[in-house]
């Protein structure tokens, strides 16, 4: 940083004497201390900003993480149990099928196998 000498020199009688003015001086000291003291409350106002969004943005992540983990469960379970369902549904569809579950319920509505007069071949 480059110092301003400028109205702090002083010539006196041959003799060069280096005075510096209290007025000058402590105008300059002010200045230079007030911009120091607003660059460090501009920083320390940035470093509260960034703080406060890099608490609040992994909290946020984390919570989404939860939901996401147990959303994964609960898909997980319903899966398993439309499984587990659908097994069974294939099984008891399988077991209507049988010839001998077939003539049971033709019998409980009232058909009868056609007897051999009753057949026809193309």
């Amino acid at each position: 940083m480059v110092n301003d000498y400028s109205g702090t020199y002083v010539a006196i009688n041959c003799r060069n004497k280096k005075k510096s003015p209290k007025k000058k001086a402590s105008s300059t000291s002010r200045d230079f201390f007030s911009v120091t003291m607003l660059m460090w409350k501009t920083l320390g106002a940035m470093l509260l900003v960034t703080v406060v969004i890099g608490i609040t943005s992994t909290i946020w992540y984390g919570w989404q993480v939860q939901l996401a983990l147990d959303q994964i469960g609960r898909d997980k379970i319903t899966n398993r149990e439309l499984a587990n369902e659908n097994r069974l549904l294939v099984v008891k569809r399988d077991l209507m099928l049988t010839q001998e579950q077939m003539e049971k319920a033709t019998q409980k509505i009232g058909l009868y196998t056609p007897t051999k007069s009753q057949l026809r071949h193309p």
